[in-house]
């Protein structure tokens, strides 16, 4: 499985916007499935990528952004990563 930047912007912006302080993987996967044709596998191994750089936080079976993850979104530009 790759990496998708532009999916991995996207639970991110998805995480920051939502009302609740938290998601499920299946919130961010029902959030997304208009614009990204992705299995809940797909969004659980993004996660955990981002996890990895420090920009979620797993809380159990929910999943919250980290400092460096509204920082990471306070610099990224809306279509940065649409060629990778």
């Amino acid at each position: 499985m790759k990496r998708d930047m532009n999916l991995a912007l996207a639970i991110l912006k998805t995480l920051e916007e939502n009302k609740s302080p938290h998601l499920s993987e299946y919130d961010i996967e029902s959030a997304l499935k208009d614009a990204f044709d992705v299995s809940n596998r797909g969004v659980w191994y993004q996660l955990n990528l981002l996890a990895d750089a420090n920009l979620v936080r797993s809380m159990g079976s929910d999943w919250r952004l980290t400092w460096d993850g509204h920082e990471f979104l306070k610099s990224a530009v809306q279509n940065t990563f649409e060629d990778t």
